[in-house]
Order: structure tokens, then C-alpha cells, then sequence
């Protein structure tokens, strides 16, 4: 086995890999990995068996970290579903050692819920203690909608109002108006804070996943934008990266009928949906927003991001016995 850092020459390579992966997602295509490239300091990786492409490893470095990754909502080992255990150790064991060669003393690994996984694969909580990594979590509010839990009394009743009061969801074709008008003001005034992408950056990315990315819009009976939701679209899973809208509006069931609407609309196409988490800080959840979430129906999902010693790592294979 070896293992070669990422450049443009390897673009189509990487690209054509995700194709056939167990754990891909468009969020490790290149052009969805390189839009914010001035932020972070690429440090990606392939991994090779006998010349044969068997993992990517989508990274950036900083501070004698490997982070995978930290500008995406996850990272990790991106493999086919036929990686075997053994091998899987092999690879972490080569990333180690490269690691060394490269001064890099921990790696941090962001991983990847089990929910956005093809094939489940959950290797790495096991190496993770036995390797003695540190381990963090944060929860996500997901929906199962092959055994939906029933709408609360509460969110029931918004929706009706909300259809009551003649809210319309369109699907819109740029995202500029519910940036501009409702998600930035929306985090300015409740939590001092802007979107994680621009507004020139998210429309970039829709552009370029039309697809996997779509802005749906709720409007009033008088046809003025009164929120929205800008939805990542997964294989098996529907997640909402940002959701906002109107006080006056939300207090009249405009979110709630957008919600309800979208989950009708994916129920027969996705497995899950995705809510994303409720966290205030890594240790605190906001108890309103994960009442929001958990009244349509959706349980918390763990996802886990662990740090590794390097040292410790370079022990993976000696996991299991020779």
C-alpha cells in the first residue's frame, strides 16, 4: 500500500472514486471540497493497493493537525463497501505514518454518522477506544421515515394553521433572496452570527450541485418570501442546512407547514431527515429548538469526532491478532 497528498492532477481520479464509495457524498467532490480552499490548507490523501485506488481522505492541516474534516460536516475514510477490517486498519495505520514523516502529531477525524452511510460501517468507534482517542459528540435530530414517530398535538396544529393562513413552498432557483431577506438577519438578531457560507459561495455550490442542493421558499398569500429551508440532498438522507423565517410568520405556522410539506415530498425518496443538531455548545442544547425538531418526529443521532495520537495510531494493526 501507499499513500500520495491530493493535487489538481488527481481531480478527476478523486471525483470518479466517490462514484462507488460506501460513505460518499457530493460534500467530498472537489468542487464542493475546494470552494472554501482559501480558509484551509488542503491536505488530502489517496490511498492506493497495488496502484488500485481503495480510499480518499479528505483533509486540511493546521496547527500539526490533520483535521478530515473540519470546513465539511464530516470527514474520514472514504471507502467501497468491500473494505475489509483488516484493511481498514492497514489504511489507518499508512496515515499514521505519513503523519510522522510530515511533523503532524494528532489527526482529528470527524466521522460520519451512520446515517449517511450506504453499507453501516462502524469501525472507528472501536479503534477509537481502543487506540484511546478523545472522543466528542454531537447529537442530530433525524427523522425515520420508515417508522415515523407521529406528529405531536402541537406541531399538528400549527401545520393547520399554516395552511389555514394560505402559505405557499416553491422551490426557488437562487438562494440571494432568502439569504439577503431572511437567514441573515434571522441569525444577526437571535444569535450575533452569519451563515457559514456566503450567499456568492452557496449559490456557486447550487449551481454545481443542482441536484444535491435546492433552496425551497415559504411564501404568504400576498406572495412575500416569509422564510425558507436550503436542503443538502444525500442518497438516503434529506438534510436542512439552514432553516429560518419570520417571527410573525413562524407564530403562523409558515415553518411548520414548509417542514411538513418537504417531508411528504422525500418520505417515498430518502430514508432520513435530517434536522442537523440543537447545540448551544458542545456540552448544551437549546431545549426549544430540539422540541421543534423532536415534535415532528425526529430522534437524536450521534455523530462522533474523535483526536488521535499519531503514536497511538501507528499501532491500528496490531488490533487484531497475527
Amino acid at each position: 500500500m501507499k499513500v500520495i497528498r491530493y493535487n489538481s492532477d488527481h481531480q478527476d481520479e478523486w471525483n470518479g472514486f466517490l462514484a462507488h464509495a460506501n460513505n460518499s457524498s457530493f460534500l467530498f467532490h472537489r468542487n464542493f471540497v475546494d470552494y472554501h480552499r482559501d480558509r484551509f490548507a488542503d491536505h488530502s490523501l489517496l490511498f492506493y493497493e497495488n496502484d488500485c485506488l481503495v480510499a480518499l481522505f479528505p483533509a486540511h492541516e493546521k496547527d500539526n493537525t490533520l483535521c478530515s474534516h473540519l470546513g465539511l460536516s464530516y470527514g474520514g475514510m472514504i471507502h467501497s463497501a468491500s473494505l475489509t477490517t483488516a484493511t481498514f486498519l492497514s489504511l489507518l495505520e499508512i496515515l499514521a505514518q505519513h503523519c510522522k514523516q510530515h511533523q503532524i502529531e494528532r489527526i482529528v477525524l470527524n466521522d460520519i454518522p451512520h446515517i449517511y452511510q450506504h453499507t453501516q460501517s462502524c469501525l472507528v468507534p472501536y479503534v477509537a477506544n481502543i487506540l484511546q482517542a478523545v472522543q466528542q459528540v454531537q447529537l442530530l435530530s433525524t427523522l425515520d421515515l420508515t417508522t415515523p414517530v407521529a406528529l405531536n398535538s402541537n406541531r399538528r396544529r400549527m401545520i393547520q394553521k399554516g395552511l389555514k393562513n394560505g402559505y405557499r413552498i416553491q422551490e426557488a432557483p437562487t438562494p440571494i433572496s432568502f439569504w439577503q431577506e431572511i437567514l441573515i438577519p434571522r441569525l444577526q438578531q437571535r444569535y450575533q452570527t452569519n451563515p457559514v457560507h456566503t450567499v456568492e459561495e452557496i449559490e456557486k455550490l447550487m449551481h454545481a450541485f443542482p441536484k444535491s442542493i435546492k433552496q425551497m421558499n415559504v411564501y404568504n398569500a400576498e406572495g412575500v418570501l416569509v422564510g425558507g429551508t436550503t436542503l443538502f440532498i444525500h442518497p438516503h438522507v434529506v438534510h436542512l442546512q439552514y432553516i429560518a423565517g419570520r417571527e410573525e410568520d413562524n407564530n403562523k405556522g409558515a415553518l411548520d407547514f414548509l417542514i411538513y410539506t418537504l417531508i411528504q415530498q422525500y418520505r417515498d425518496q430518502v430514508r432520513y431527515f435530517d434536522f442537523g443538531s440543537s447545540h448551544l455548545s458542545p456540552k448544551q442544547l437549546n431545549k426549544g429548538l430540539l422540541y421543534w425538531k423532536e415534535s415532528f418526529g425526529a430522534r437524536s443521532v450521534p455523530q462522533y469526532c474523535y483526536t488521535f495520537n499519531v503514536e497511538n495510531l501507528l499501532q491500528a494493526q496490531h488490533i487484531i491478532d497475527r
